[in-house]
């Protein structure tokens, strides 16, 4: 039985011991050396390196440069270097073991395998014929290694049938890594060899599918998509009618998903890259097997229909909506007395809900025999699509063109929420994607997202399904679109934009309708409140991980809503919200920097993402949620870009936010107040402090404020630059506006500012520096006199010359009058003790 070698005691990897220098080793000695380097051998061999060890040792005792004895040291060394796994697999390919087995795999897992290692050991394991679940296993795992994908290489070149018979047979994980060699460049000696490897494997991926019986055709139909998926042009001329054939053939829902999952991306590469011979390819097989009109291959044409609408609307509802079609469905379906054909009809109309023109049609022709499916189906999966798709018709049927019939067992939409609302409840998760899915749906009115945010022992239920339904990607999509509906609220118009939806709504001959009152700011704070308290922060952090771009759009969408309470930013910065979005905005935005192709995101989502990150900030303490391993600068990025103007009427509320978001930053620390300045200086004090609106002049204006901590702020005013001189003058300027708040935060910042002497010599270089400060000492507010009182207090006490300039300036700009005057308006006693102290000081009392 094989076992791991033993390790080698801490001599056998010693340097060799030198001999005495006055000993020659005699005849009889060399022959005694020569024969333990001959056991010393044997014992690498058979893996037993202790004894070759000490076999060598005493050889080298006797005659150290005997040429065994040095070959027998280098022989000792190279097996030291191979890894064990490399005896292990020697072990299993004559054993067969499922224990040596299991060992070649915890080792394969459990350590980072060089190149030479992995390479010896797969190809040892090349030998290994048939399947075998632990084999395909450790093939997958060393696949992951170049020196394995070298090899696997050069197999396919040299027998590419043969390897790909051989992988295939042997599972899942190694059909897995040999596609990963396949799509791995730096593998491959040539370009050549890299785009025939393809072709070959294609065409061998392609003649599995068609044959008879065949086990595992998902394997087959994951290589035709990945190749398909990653280098489309390497396989010109290969795919036909027939090969087409095979693929929407594997879209029968009577096949396993992977499969069905496989062409479905397969179906899609080839409409991207011939989009009109793939539609005539994919018209002929549909109507040639509906024509037909036997149960299996109306479930074959059916199935391919419905995986196609989704991926080419247009083309897929002009073959729905061909002459009869729609009105002959339900009766044909009804006449095959067939389960499986029932549910892939039902499958394809639900899938055609997508056009407008299908649902019409579906509704007048199929409303019937979708109601009585819900009302008498024993199949609840049957049942449940078919109340799905009454949920996307809507209320009521359209008349007819016959006499209208009264349906007495008329299906109800409330009745078909509860329905789904108790599948989702209930123990059975066959049932739950197609509730998830229909209450996606309703919930887009109103009233079933009051009844669905009323119910909390639903929405915990429902977050605990979309955990445990992550890599579902279907439910949790359904699922976040459910609370996206509950969560958003109506969009902000401008009067413009109000007064546009009003003349549109005129156009239309229709009266404009005032929003459904379950949609005012109130009612979606109160869902948002609940969604909250469900536990959705959490969800979407772990769904966040792989997420696709849907699942993230709605991820943002829930994030933005729920941030637009005041008091849920708390809540959600504890539950890691901030570094859910930073990470969220970053991988957004390096995809799009990154794709050579249009970005997979909408417009929105970079904006939607950075506005949630700054409403969160504005109203929590920074210092609590940066550390080592989320710094500050790292929001600052996303805060920065929705200060550039767009064409959106709601971009001046963005930056507003954003404004305050950076102002809370800034007062972190003097590190990130650099970062701000470094990172948007010049748009906040040349763009946005003399902007028209109030609010964003005044948030402006507090950054600047909170940026004078540090040096890097002071200098913006103050390193006697021409530009500096500019600054300075609208920053003074800024204390003579009309907005109270704007003149304190101008104040606060002037009193930074001249906080050192190179401020206040700034300041006197102003030809009315010292009258806009003294502005500030006769303002209205309080607040704003004693930020007066304190620049003043400084100008007059700076060192030396600059404190005697300073004292001159404000005595001749009448700074004695107006100190007075403070200290008979002023009721507040701070700014009363440092007006006496600075009027004591410019009168020379002290």
């Amino acid at each position: 039985m094989a076992f791991i070698n033993p390790p080698l005691p801490a001599l056998a990897t010693q340097c060799i011991p030198h001999p005495p220098t006055h000993a020659m080793a005699t005849t009889t000695e060399t022959e005694r050396a020569a024969e333990l380097a001959q056991q010393a051998r044997q014992s690498v061999k058979t893996g037993n390196l202790s004894d070759a060890a000490r076999f060598l040792r005493e050889a080298t005792t006797i005659a150290p440069d005997h040429p065994e004895v040095k070959a027998g040291w280098v022989a000792l060394k190279e097996e030291e270097a191979r890894s064990p796994l490399i005896a292990i697999c020697e072990d299993w390919i004559n054993d067969h073991d499922e224990a040596t087995g299991d060992k070649a795999l915890r080792l394969v897992k459990g350590q980072t395998l060089s190149n030479k290692n992995a390479q010896e050991a797969f190809e040892i394991l090349m030998a290994f014929k048939g399947e075998d679940d632990i084999l395909d296993e450790v093939t997958g795992e060393l696949l992951n290694n170049p020196g394995a994908q070298t090899v696997m290489a050069q197999a396919i070149q040299d027998h590419p049938t043969q390897t790909y018979y051989e992988f295939f047979e042997r599972g899942d994980d190694s059909i897995g890594g040999l596609l990963r060699v396949l799509l791995n460049r730096s593998v491959w000696p040539s370009d050549e060899a890299f785009v025939q490897a393809h072709r070959d494997c294609f065409m061998l991926s392609l003649a599995m599918m068609m044959e008879e019986a065949l086990d595992h055709p998902e394997r087959a139909m994951k290589g035709v998509a990945n190749l398909l998926a990653a280098h489309a042009e390497h396989l010109k001329g290969i795919i036909d009618a027939d090969s087409f054939d095979v693929i929407l053939e594997s879209l029968d829902i009577r096949n396993p998903r992977d499969l069905r999952g496989h062409a479905t991306l397969a179906t899609v590469k080839l409409l991207e890259l011939a989009p009109e011979t793939a539609q005539k390819l994919i018209s002929n097989f549909i109507t040639y097997r509906v024509q037909k009109s036997t149960a299996d291959r109306l479930i074959v044409a059916f199935s391919a229909a419905a995986a196609i609408f989704p991926i080419n609307v247009s083309s897929a509802a002009a073959l729905f909506l061909t002459d009869g079609f729609v009105s002959t469905l339900a009766p044909m379906v009804l006449m095959k007395k067939s389960q499986k054909l029932e549910q892939a009809a039902l499958e394809l109309i639900n899938a055609a809900c997508v056009d407008k023109t299908c649902r019409d049609s579906i509704n007048r022709h199929c409303r019937q025999w979708l109601e009585d499916t819900v009302g008498s189906c024993t199949d609840k999966h049957r049942a449940n699509i078919a109340a799905v798709i009454l949920v996307k018709l809507g209320e009521e049927p359209p008349p007819t063109d016959g006499p209208q019939i009264i349906v007495p067992g008329h299906v109800d939409q409330d009745d078909l929420v509860s329905r789904f609302k108790s599948m989702i409840l209930s123990p059975d998760a066959t049932l739950k994607q197609d509730s998830v899915e229909g209450l996606a749906f309703a919930s887009l009115r109103p009233i079933v997202r009051e009844e669905l945010a009323n119910d909390p022992r639903f929405l915990k239920h429902l977050v605990e399904l979309l955990k445990s339904s992550l890599s579902d990607k279907n439910t949790l999509y359904g699922g976040l679109t459910i609370f996206t509906n509950l969560t958003t609220y109506l969009p902000i118009q401008s009067e413009d934009e109000k007064r546009m939806a009003q003349l549109k709504a005129y156009a239309e001959t229709r009266k404009p309708s005032d929003p459904n009152p379950l949609q005012d700011e109130a009612h979606v704070t109160a869902r948002c409140k609940r969604v909250l308290d469900a536990g959705i922060v959490p969800l979407l952090i772990a769904s966040s991980k792989k997420a696709s771009p849907s699942v993230i759009t709605h991820t943002l969408s829930i994030l933005l809503s729920l941030s637009q309470s005041k008091s849920n930013r708390g809540i959600l910065a504890q539950q890691g919200a901030v570094k859910l979005l930073i990470q969220l905005w970053d991988h957004i935005s390096s995809s799009s920097t990154a794709s050579s192709t249009a970005t997979p995101f909408p417009p929105t989502a970079l904006p939607t993402a950075a506005h949630a990150l700054s409403r969160i900030l504005i109203s929590t303490n920074p210092s609590h949620i940066f550390t080592s391993s989320l710094p500050a600068p790292s929001a600052i990025r996303p805060l920065t870009t929705l200060l550039r103007p767009t064409d959106s009427s709601t971009w001046q509320l963005h930056a507003f936010e954003s404004l305050l978001a950076l102002t809370n930053l800034a007062s972190l620390d003097p590190d990130t107040a650099t970062f701000i300045i470094t990172s948007c200086f010049d748009t906040v004090n040349d763009d946005l402090v003399l902007s028209p609106n109030t609010l964003v002049r005044r948030a402006a204006m507090e950054l600047l404020c909170n940026l004078m901590a540090a040096p890097a702020g002071i200098e913006k005013f103050a390193d006697g630059s021409k530009r500096a001189t500019q600054r300075l003058h609208i920053l003074l300027a800024m204390t003579d506006v009309d907005d109270v708040a704007t003149r304190s935060a101008a104040g606060g910042a002037l009193a930074m500012l001249v906080s050192c002497d190179e401020g206040v010599d700034a300041v006197l270089g102003n030809e009315r520096g010292v009258e806009f400060l003294l502005g500030l000492c006769r303002d209205e507010s309080e607040d704003v006199r004693h930020r007066g009182v304190v620049c003043i207090r400084s100008v007059i006490a700076a060192e030396g010359v600059i404190g005697e300039r300073g004292v001159q300036a404000v005595k001749q700009k009448g700074g004695v009058e107006t100190l007075k005057g403070l200290l008979k308006e002023s009721r507040r006693q701070e700014v009363l003790a440092l007006g006496v102290e600075t009027l004591k000081i410019l009168l020379g009392q002290v």
